[in-house]
């Protein structure tokens, strides 16, 4: 054939040759896949079982085979036939877990076996009956493991080998019986592959059943998410609209109003405007199926300043010291944010009027936050406790750890402590 008249890789005869090679490595030597039925059945317990009943099968048929069969002067000794046997048995051993090992493993042997005893009296039919008993179970779990190509790799080369066994063995075989002995590994290697498509089926089902449970899981979520977006836009937006129209109107509405309350007002409205602009990509985000809104712009350790300088100007007591020792990443930074915000938020909540010093600074590959804030002045608000578990969670994420506890004057302390480079 010249080279020009090679198969093509993407031609019929091409496609061919490379299913013929896949089917080959499969049968000569290859590995555990991904995508392989076994083992089988799910049930580890049941697998170790079944691997008993085979190797006791196994064992009960060598002992049968060398007490009735080869315990002859002619042949060979009982107890050195049971040794002889006991690859088959170690195939059996192997089928439940490795069945193409075991059908390998019993090929070879089936061949061996003629040169390492006489033959039987009368003519033997290409395989004795005990040989029959061994190779039967194999090959029905070696078809039933594999692909249908494999399948049918095992079946056909199994015949290949009935071939060898009959023609080219020291043995005397009966050639007239080598179709039924086909015949009868064809049937084994039929009834293997429709087991094997069966869990194949049973597979695919189960898989579908999984898609299809998270799919409504899903719609479950996102319909609940909608829900919640629903309840936080008829409620909270009415309200923190009402507030900041409110301030915004305050100087028009109740005549002259000394500066600083002027001030003060503008400073709620503000805030209560910035509070709307986060509420409404919360929002976006609930709302998302894709989760896009979570791409919008976050703040971060460069946003620290803004946000204690506001609670500073709102009248808290709050002093800081701010060292990150260099860039932190956008969702470490985010992190870092949302503590020193509800740190500053639970020492208004429960210690209001008490001085808080903030700081970020960095120790070794891990960064320390703190937020510290003595006793308060004004009377404590009870609070649900989710602002904690929020942090606490946050800080999960990034394997870092965080404290919350009452410190020795008397005031609370909150200290996260992140590793820069992500979970370790």
């Amino acid at each position: 054939m010249t080279a020009d008249a090679a198969p093509q890789p993407d031609s019929p005869g091409g496609r061919m040759l490379r299913v013929a090679g896949t089917v080959l490595a499969a049968l000569v030597w290859q590995g555990p896949r991904s995508d392989a039925r076994w083992p089988y059945p799910r049930s580890r317990r049941l697998t170790r079982w079944l691997t008993v009943v085979f190797v006791v099968y196994g064992l009960v048929v060598a002992v049968a085979s060398a007490g009735a069969i080869f315990n002859d002067d002619r042949r060979m000794v009982g107890g050195i036939a049971f040794l002889m046997l006991l690859p088959f048995v170690l195939a059996l051993w192997l089928a439940n877990r490795r069945p193409m090992d075991a059908w390998r493993l019993m090929a070879v042997w089936v061949i061996v076996v003629p040169f390492l005893v006489g033959p039987p009296v009368p003519t033997v039919p290409v395989l004795e009956v005990w040989e029959w008993l061994f190779v039967i179970p194999v090959v029905l779990m070696a078809a039933w493991a594999g692909p249908a190509a494999v399948s049918l790799g095992v079946g056909v080369l199994t015949c290949v080998v009935l071939v060898v066994v009959t023609f080219f063995t020291p043995w005397v075989h009966d050639a007239s019986l080598l179709p039924v002995s086909m015949a009868v590994v064809a049937g084994t290697v039929a009834i293997g592959m429709a087991f094997g498509a069966r869990w194949d089926a049973r597979r695919a089902l189960e898989a579908e059943r999984l898609r299809v449970a998270e799919a409504q899981a899903e719609r479950g979520a996102l319909a609940e998410r909608a829900r919640i977006a629903r309840e936080m836009h008829d409620v909270v937006a009415h309200h923190m609209s009402m507030i900041a129209v409110r301030c915004e109107t305050a100087p028009y509405r109740l005549g002259d109003l000394p500066d600083s309350a002027r001030s003060e007002l503008a400073e709620v409205a503000a805030a209560a405007r910035e509070a709307l602009g986060d509420l409404q990509n919360l929002l976006g985000v609930l709302r998302s199926s894709d989760g896009g809104g979570e791409w919008a712009p976050q703040p971060g350790v460069d946003e620290l300043e803004s946000l204690l300088s506001d609670a500073r100007a709102a009248g808290a007591d709050v002093t800081w010291e701010l060292d990150p020792g260099g860039p932190v990443a956008a969702p470490l930074g985010l992190t870092v944010y949302r503590v020193v915000q509800q740190g500053l938020a639970n020492a208004a909540q429960h210690a209001g009027g008490a001085p808080v010093r903030v700081s970020l600074s960095r120790n070794g590959s891990r960064l320390v936050v703190t937020v510290a804030n003595g006793p308060g002045t004004a009377p404590d608000v009870p609070g649900s406790g989710q602002g904690l578990r929020g942090m606490h969670e946050r800080v999960e994420v990034h394997g870092g750890t965080l404290r919350a506890e009452p410190s020795d004057d008397g005031g609370f302390l909150l200290r996260a402590e992140l590793p820069i480079g992500g979970r370790p």
